[in-house]
Protein backbone atom coordinates (compact mmCIF):
# COMPACT_ATOMS: atom_id res chain seq x y z
CA UNK A 1 0.00 0.00 0.00
CA UNK A 2 3.01 2.31 0.23
CA UNK A 3 2.70 3.17 -3.47
CA UNK A 4 -0.89 4.33 -2.96
CA UNK A 5 0.25 6.80 -0.30
CA UNK A 6 3.13 8.17 -2.37
CA UNK A 7 3.24 10.81 -5.08
CA UNK A 8 2.14 9.48 -8.47
CA UNK A 9 3.01 11.17 -11.75
CA UNK A 10 -0.31 10.22 -13.37
CA UNK A 11 -3.53 10.50 -11.36
CA UNK A 12 -5.45 7.25 -11.05
CA UNK A 13 -8.14 5.79 -8.79
CA UNK A 14 -7.03 4.27 -5.48
CA UNK A 15 -4.38 6.80 -4.46
CA UNK A 16 -4.20 9.03 -1.40
CA UNK A 17 -5.64 12.56 -1.52
CA UNK A 18 -6.40 15.29 1.00
CA UNK A 19 -7.96 18.73 1.24
CA UNK A 20 -5.10 21.14 1.87
CA UNK A 21 -4.84 22.19 5.55
CA UNK A 22 -7.37 19.54 6.67
CA UNK A 23 -6.65 16.35 8.61
CA UNK A 24 -9.05 14.10 6.73
CA UNK A 25 -7.24 11.80 4.32
CA UNK A 26 -9.10 9.79 1.71
CA UNK A 27 -8.90 8.00 -1.61
CA UNK A 28 -9.35 9.24 -5.16
CA UNK A 29 -12.13 7.00 -6.48
CA UNK A 30 -11.42 7.55 -10.16
CA UNK A 31 -11.23 10.20 -12.85
CA UNK A 32 -14.61 11.35 -14.19
CA UNK A 33 -15.75 14.15 -16.47
CA UNK A 34 -18.22 17.02 -16.18
CA UNK A 35 -21.21 16.26 -18.40
CA UNK A 36 -21.44 19.78 -19.82
CA UNK A 37 -17.87 21.02 -20.12
CA UNK A 38 -16.05 17.70 -20.39
CA UNK A 39 -13.41 18.88 -17.90
CA UNK A 40 -11.62 16.11 -15.95
CA UNK A 41 -12.61 15.76 -12.29
CA UNK A 42 -11.52 13.63 -9.36
CA UNK A 43 -14.28 11.70 -7.58
CA UNK A 44 -14.24 11.08 -3.82
CA UNK A 45 -16.36 11.64 -0.68
CA UNK A 46 -17.75 14.96 0.47
CA UNK A 47 -16.35 14.41 3.96
CA UNK A 48 -12.86 14.25 2.43
CA UNK A 49 -13.25 17.55 0.58
CA UNK A 50 -14.24 19.48 3.70
CA UNK A 51 -13.36 22.98 2.58
CA UNK A 52 -15.33 25.34 0.34
CA UNK A 53 -15.38 25.31 -3.44
CA UNK A 54 -12.08 26.48 -4.88
CA UNK A 55 -9.88 25.22 -2.04
CA UNK A 56 -6.91 23.10 -3.00
CA UNK A 57 -6.67 19.30 -3.10
CA UNK A 58 -3.25 17.67 -2.71
CA UNK A 59 -1.71 14.29 -3.56
CA UNK A 60 -0.38 12.70 -1.47
CA UNK A 61 -1.28 14.08 1.96
CA UNK A 62 1.46 16.39 3.22
CA UNK A 63 1.94 18.56 6.31
CA UNK A 64 4.92 20.45 4.94
CA UNK A 65 5.35 22.06 1.51
CA UNK A 66 1.74 21.11 0.67
CA UNK A 67 1.58 23.70 -2.12
CA UNK A 68 4.03 21.61 -4.14
CA UNK A 69 1.52 18.75 -4.24
CA UNK A 70 -1.64 20.59 -5.38
CA UNK A 71 -3.52 18.62 -8.05
CA UNK A 72 -6.74 20.62 -8.26
CA UNK A 73 -9.53 22.50 -6.52
CA UNK A 74 -12.83 21.53 -4.93
CA UNK A 75 -15.53 21.87 -7.59
CA UNK A 76 -18.90 20.33 -6.67
CA UNK A 77 -20.44 18.50 -3.70
CA UNK A 78 -23.53 16.51 -2.80
CA UNK A 79 -26.21 17.81 -0.45
CA UNK A 80 -26.38 17.03 3.27
CA UNK A 81 -26.77 13.45 4.48
CA UNK A 82 -24.76 10.23 4.29
CA UNK A 83 -26.56 9.28 1.10
CA UNK A 84 -25.05 12.40 -0.51
CA UNK A 85 -21.48 11.91 0.69
CA UNK A 86 -19.88 12.49 -2.69
CA UNK A 87 -17.89 15.29 -4.30
CA UNK A 88 -15.56 16.10 -7.17
CA UNK A 89 -12.56 18.35 -7.57
CA UNK A 90 -11.36 19.99 -10.76
CA UNK A 91 -7.99 18.59 -11.86
CA UNK A 92 -5.21 20.95 -12.85
CA UNK A 93 -3.53 18.99 -15.64
CA UNK A 94 -0.69 21.52 -15.71
CA UNK A 95 0.30 20.33 -12.24
CA UNK A 96 -0.33 16.61 -12.68
CA UNK A 97 -1.19 14.39 -15.63
CA UNK A 98 -4.06 11.88 -15.77
CA UNK A 99 -3.53 8.19 -16.42
CA UNK A 100 -5.07 7.72 -19.85
CA UNK A 101 -4.73 3.92 -19.94
CA UNK A 102 -6.11 2.64 -16.64
CA UNK A 103 -8.76 3.79 -14.13
CA UNK A 104 -7.67 2.02 -10.93
CA UNK A 105 -4.20 1.49 -9.51
CA UNK A 106 -2.98 -2.05 -10.16
CA UNK A 107 -5.91 -2.99 -12.41
CA UNK A 108 -5.68 -3.00 -16.19
CA UNK A 109 -8.50 -1.25 -18.04
CA UNK A 110 -10.63 1.87 -18.23
CA UNK A 111 -14.04 2.32 -16.63
CA UNK A 112 -16.54 3.25 -19.32
CA UNK A 113 -19.78 1.84 -17.90
CA UNK A 114 -21.65 1.35 -14.64
CA UNK A 115 -24.14 -1.25 -13.43
CA UNK A 116 -26.81 -1.17 -10.76
CA UNK A 117 -25.86 -3.11 -7.61
CA UNK A 118 -27.52 -6.46 -6.94
CA UNK A 119 -27.51 -8.71 -3.90
CA UNK A 120 -24.82 -11.35 -4.31
CA UNK A 121 -22.80 -9.31 -6.80
CA UNK A 122 -19.03 -9.78 -6.48
CA UNK A 123 -17.15 -6.49 -6.25
CA UNK A 124 -13.65 -5.13 -5.68
CA UNK A 125 -12.04 -1.81 -4.83
CA UNK A 126 -8.65 -0.16 -4.43
CA UNK A 127 -8.30 2.04 -1.34
CA UNK A 128 -5.23 3.89 -0.11
CA UNK A 129 -5.38 2.16 3.30
CA UNK A 130 -6.37 -1.46 2.56
CA UNK A 131 -5.18 -1.73 -1.02
CA UNK A 132 -6.98 -4.18 -3.32
CA UNK A 133 -9.94 -5.79 -1.52
CA UNK A 134 -12.91 -7.95 -2.50
CA UNK A 135 -16.52 -8.07 -1.34
CA UNK A 136 -20.04 -9.38 -1.88
CA UNK A 137 -23.06 -7.07 -1.90
CA UNK A 138 -25.42 -8.06 0.94
CA UNK A 139 -28.07 -5.34 0.87
CA UNK A 140 -29.23 -2.80 -1.70
CA UNK A 141 -31.35 0.35 -1.53
CA UNK A 142 -31.59 3.46 -3.69
CA UNK A 143 -29.31 5.35 -1.29
CA UNK A 144 -26.97 2.81 0.30
CA UNK A 145 -25.53 -0.62 -0.35
CA UNK A 146 -23.91 -2.90 2.24
CA UNK A 147 -20.90 -5.02 1.33
CA UNK A 148 -19.26 -7.87 3.27
CA UNK A 149 -15.89 -9.47 2.62
CA UNK A 150 -15.64 -12.17 -0.03
CA UNK A 151 -14.63 -15.39 1.81
CA UNK A 152 -13.17 -16.79 -1.40
CA UNK A 153 -10.77 -13.84 -1.58
CA UNK A 154 -10.10 -13.03 2.10
CA UNK A 155 -8.30 -9.94 3.33
CA UNK A 156 -7.67 -8.50 6.79
CA UNK A 157 -10.18 -5.66 6.35
CA UNK A 158 -12.28 -4.44 3.45
CA UNK A 159 -12.45 -0.95 4.93
CA UNK A 160 -10.41 1.12 7.35
CA UNK A 161 -9.89 4.85 7.77
CA UNK A 162 -8.56 6.46 4.62
CA UNK A 163 -10.45 4.20 2.20
CA UNK A 164 -13.28 6.72 1.96
CA UNK A 165 -13.82 7.78 -1.63
CA UNK A 166 -12.78 4.44 -3.14
CA UNK A 167 -14.77 3.08 -6.06
CA UNK A 168 -16.36 -0.37 -5.90
CA UNK A 169 -16.36 -2.08 -9.30
CA UNK A 170 -17.46 -5.50 -10.50
CA UNK A 171 -15.00 -8.30 -9.79
CA UNK A 172 -14.31 -9.24 -13.39
CA UNK A 173 -11.74 -8.51 -16.07
CA UNK A 174 -13.83 -5.86 -17.85
CA UNK A 175 -14.89 -4.22 -14.59
CA UNK A 176 -17.75 -1.72 -14.37
CA UNK A 177 -18.45 0.89 -11.69
CA UNK A 178 -20.95 -0.09 -8.99
CA UNK A 179 -20.74 2.20 -5.95
CA UNK A 180 -18.75 4.89 -4.13
CA UNK A 181 -17.34 3.69 -0.81
CA UNK A 182 -18.12 6.03 2.09
CA UNK A 183 -17.46 4.15 5.36
CA UNK A 184 -16.79 0.90 7.19
CA UNK A 185 -18.28 -0.62 10.32
CA UNK A 186 -17.83 1.22 13.62
CA UNK A 187 -15.40 -0.67 15.83
CA UNK A 188 -16.75 -1.80 19.19
CA UNK A 189 -14.33 -3.72 21.40
CA UNK A 190 -17.09 -5.25 23.54
CA UNK A 191 -19.24 -6.41 20.63
CA UNK A 192 -17.22 -7.30 17.54
CA UNK A 193 -18.95 -6.41 14.28
CA UNK A 194 -18.50 -8.29 11.04
CA UNK A 195 -16.26 -6.52 8.54
CA UNK A 196 -18.63 -4.27 6.59
CA UNK A 197 -18.49 -1.54 3.97
CA UNK A 198 -21.14 1.06 3.16
CA UNK A 199 -21.35 2.62 -0.27
CA UNK A 200 -23.56 4.79 -2.46
CA UNK A 201 -24.89 3.46 -5.80
CA UNK A 202 -22.78 5.05 -8.52
CA UNK A 203 -25.85 5.86 -10.64
CA UNK A 204 -26.98 8.24 -7.90
CA UNK A 205 -23.53 9.82 -7.70
CA UNK A 206 -23.28 10.37 -11.46
CA UNK A 207 -26.74 11.93 -11.62
CA UNK A 208 -26.39 14.27 -8.65
CA UNK A 209 -22.88 15.48 -9.51
CA UNK A 210 -23.67 15.77 -13.24
CA UNK A 211 -20.65 13.68 -14.23
CA UNK A 212 -19.82 10.77 -16.54
CA UNK A 213 -17.02 8.27 -17.11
Amino acid sequence: MKELKSRVDQLIGGIQIQSKRKRGIGTLGCIVFDRLSGKPLGLTNKHILKKRRGFSVIQPARKKRASEYIIGNIFRKGKNGKENDFAVFEINTNNRAINQKNSLFGLAGKITEFVEPEIGMLVQKVGQSTGHTYGIIQKVSSKTIIIKGNPDKPCEEISIGGDSGSLWVTDEENFKAVALHRAGEKNNTTTPIEDTAYAIPISRVLKELKIRF
